[in-house]
């Protein structure tokens, strides 16, 4: 469940409010904002948590899912198809003429993929410890993720301020490589960037 300054914010805004209580969807603390918790695996980012998160920048955000009806047979440990996360983003983030800066979109279409591998893996524990999932699924213990390749395009500007939906959705697993689709999208459903972006896991504590 996310904190309740972030969720008030967005339950006050009916498009956003609309997302989040859509049947099934949970809502989730942005893990990169967790302050004082232990999260495996656990999140050294600085950015997002510190730089960012302040009224001129990206005071709020908040992340969600439908968590999942079917679970995989085969003890997968990618549950879900996607996860999504809400940005408020201010004047703060800007590049040119009033609009969000380019190398900025990309960063929000990173985090919103490393949350969906964090959320993944908390989604796993739950569902193995209540034993929904066969008892010889492994989650994501041993190992780490790193980004290993973007390819974002930019279609149209985001004026700021805004609040855009960031939504990550799992396209295939390919041995130690993740890969995935990611859109940044308006209220209307305007797409303004998206993403398709490879993460490649590791033994942990091998980076």
């Amino acid at each position: 469940m996310a904190n309740s300054r972030d969720q008030a914010k967005f339950e006050a805004i009916p498009w956003c409010a609309a997302l989040i209580h859509a049947p099934d969807v949970v809502t989730f603390v942005v893990p990169s904002r967790i302050v004082g918790e232990s999260i495996e695996p656990r999140s050294q980012d600085q950015l997002f948590r510190r730089t960012l998160q302040n009224d001129d920048a990206i005071p709020n955000c908040l992340g969600f899912y439908q968590d999942p009806k079917v679970l995989p047979d085969d003890g997968s440990p990618f549950l879900l198809s996607s996860s999504s996360i809400l940005f408020d983003l201010r004047p703060g983030i800007n590049g040119f003429n009033a609009t969000a800066h380019g190398g900025l979109i990309a960063a929000l279409m990173d985090e919103s993929m490393g949350s969906y591998l964090i959320i993944c893996d908390q989604l796993h524990k739950q569902k193995k410890a209540k034993g929904l999932l066969p008892a010889t699924s492994e989650g994501f213990d041993k190992l780490g993720f790193a980004t290993s390749r973007m390819d974002v395009r930019l279609r149209k500007a985001i004026k700021t301020p805004q609040i855009v939906v960031v939504t990550t959705h799992l396209a295939e697993t390919n041995g130690r490589k993740v890969h995935f689709r990611v859109e940044a999208k308006g209220q209307k459903g305007e797409v303004y960037a998206t993403c398709d972006g490879t993460w490649t896991s590791f033994p942990r504590g091998k980076l």
